[in-house]
This record gives structure tokens, C-alpha cells and sequence, in this order.
């Protein structure tokens, strides 16, 4: 669901281009080689046969045995959680373990409710906080852009948009292999989720993104972790990082309404759903208020993932060097 910043062909010129420095990791190219469709389709296979609560056990241990296979990902969390807390030996140590097995019941989760199953969903979720932001931006009818990140149950708030009757297009990036994105697709359509794939191969990505924004459509994304040459440097915890500037060019052009919204696992193995406030845009030209606008973005997450780093699962690098 990264959006890359990419040619609005609707005005016949390509807007600022935003490079990345050097230093900053290639963020969204870096993927687990169990990212497979075979992967997902046992996964999703044993979701259909486990009683949810003994496959969140299970899921668990899997996560605690990654953890313990997978220096890389060990070393990038770690670096990661230190940046976003005051955190330090044993206690970062235990939040690094908890937040993979977190992200593990999320994972179980995913496979629970994907497809045939999403009306299960609603057994676990509690209802929206903050509808009421969606529902003003649906009034204005300049369209929706739903900005979420790498921390929650990012996949279950597009499904509950889609139970709850909303037209929702789901931006995101091709996976690893033509099968895999195909299959993925073809779960969010049977939810009633329209996909859009950004990336090398697709230059009419952004002219689709228009076209449902002035609709007056909902488009969601995420906003965090931008492939390379598609996003913006930031600030977060003191540090440099990298943010999509696809959301706040988009609402540029289009003047549609940016809300951040999550979804954030609960006591009980349960989740909240969450719509914030709009994004208050500064107005003006995009070379000077997009810095800004990404920024604010940005401020935000840093925010809620103080609040939730157990739950902030971002497993790649994300830091430049202090």
C-alpha cells in the first residue's frame, strides 16, 4: 500500500521530483523470502482449521522462532524500538520480542479473515471511534485519501470500511511475484476492495488514483515506508527517515481529505478502529507545502507510535545514521 510519488498525466507535467539521500535505506524493497504465495496460501489453509485462540499461540512461538533465526530483522527492530522509546537492555530486549509475537497474532489474524471468512471479523473489532471524520470528509465530495502506517492491523481496516459500505481502493506495491500480487487481489475483491498497483510498469497509477478521489472514492494507504526515489526525508524520535508524499500531492491536486486512521490490537486479543482528525493541509505551492504537509504526517505516527511500539512493525531499517 505504498504510494510512490509518480506523473499527474491529467495536467501533462510531472509534479516536483523528491529524491532520497543516499544514506537512507531502499525501505520497501527489502522483503522476507517466505513473502510467497505458497506461504500465504498455507497460511490462510491452517487459519480455516485452528481455533483462533490456539492458533494466536501458535502464531506466537512461530514469531519468537523467527526472531531467534533472523539477526537481520532482530538487529533492524532493536535499532528501530530504541529510536521510538527510552528503552535499553532487558527492557528493549522484552519489547522486541513482545512486538513480534504481537505482530504474529496479527499476522494469524490476516489469515482468519481474508476472503470467504471477513464476516468473522466483526466477532473481534469493536466499532469505529472517529467515523464521524470519515463521514464529514465523504459530505465534502472532493474524495477521501485514508493514510495508515506499519503499525496496527493495517489490512483489517480496509476490510471494516468495506462492511461498512464504503467504496475503498486499497493503493499498494506489486509483491515479490506476479501469483502472489494476483492472489492478494483477488482476497480484496472478494471483500468488495478494489487494488491499485503502483510502481516500474504502471505510469497510469497516479491518473487512477484521481479518477476515484474525484468520485469522490475512498483511497487508502500507507504512508510510511515509501520504495526508493518515491518519498520525502522527515524527522521522527530526533531522527531522519523517509515518508510517501503521494498522499499530501494527491490532496493538492484533487483537494480531497487526508485522515489517518488505525486499527490497534486490544486487551483480550481484541482490536479499535480508529479515524483521526483530517491532516490540516498547508495551502500554497506544492514545492514549499509539501515538505511541510509530509512532516505533519510524519509528527503524527511519531506520536501514536510512542504511544503503541509494540505494535509498530516495521522490520527494515528505517533510520539514517545519527
Amino acid at each position: 500500500m505504498n504510494a510512490p510519488a509518480v506523473h499527474d498525466h491529467t495536467r501533462g507535467a510531472e509534479r516536483p521530483a523528491v529524491h532520497l539521500r543516499p544514506s537512507l535505506p531502499r525501505l520497501a524493497e527489502m522483503r522476507s523470502p517466505l513473502y510467497r504465495l505458497s506461504a500465504f496460501k498455507i497460511g490462510y489453509a491452517i487459519a480455516q482449521l485452528i481455533p483462533r485462540p490456539l492458533l494466536q499461540r501458535f502464531a506466537a512461538r512461530v514469531g519468537l522462532w523467527s526472531l531467534g533465526r533472523s539477526p537481520d530483522l532482530r538487529r533492524a527492530l532493536h535499532d528501530n524500538l530504541a529510536a521510538a522509546t527510552d528503552h535499553s537492555g532487558t527492557e528493549l530486549d522484552n519489547l522486541v520480542r513482545e512486538n513480534v509475537q504481537v505482530f504474529a497474532r496479527m499476522l494469524a489474524d490476516y489469515f482468519i479473515f481474508a476472503g470467504a471468512h471477513a464476516e468473522r471479523a466483526g466477532q473481534v473489532v469493536d466499532d469505529w471511534e472517529g467515523w464521524q471524520h470519515l463521514a464529514a470528509s465523504r459530505e465534502r465530495g472532493k474524495g477521501t485519501i485514508l493514510i495508515t502506517g506499519h503499525l496496527g492491523h493495517w489490512e483489517l481496516g480496509g476490510l471494516l470500511l468495506a462492511m461498512r459500505g464504503l467504496p475503498i481502493t486499497v493503493v499498494t506495491l506489486p509483491e515479490p511475484t506476479h501469483e502472489l500480487t494476483k492472489w492478494r487481489e483477488a482476497s480484496r475483491q472478494r471483500l468488495g476492495i478494489r487494488t491499485i498497483t503502483v510502481g516500474p510498469g504502471n505510469d497510469f497509477a497516479f491518473v487512477e488514483m484521481l479518477r476515484v478521489l474525484r468520485e469522490n472514492g475512498v483511497l487508502a494507504m500507507l504512508v510510511d515506508r515509501p520504495y526508493s526515489g518515491t518519498g520525502m526525508p522527515v524527522k521522527q524520535f530526533g531522527r531522519e527517515t523517509q515518508f510517501s508524499t503521494a498522499a499530501a500531492t494527491l490532496a493538492h491536486h484533487t483537494g480531497a481529505t487526508i485522515v489517518p486512521a488505525f486499527v490497534l490490537q486490544q486487551a483480550g486479543n481484541r482490536y479499535r478502529a480508529t479515524a483521526f482528525p483530517p491532516i490540516e493541509l498547508a495551502a500554497g505551492d506544492l514545492r514549499q507545502t509539501l515538505p511541510v504537509n509530509v512532516q505533519r504526517i510524519a509528527t503524527l505516527f511519531e506520536t501514536l507510535i510512542r504511544t503503541y511500539p509494540e505494535q509498530w512493525f516495521n522490520y527494515v531499517p528505517l533510520f539514517s545514521p545519527s
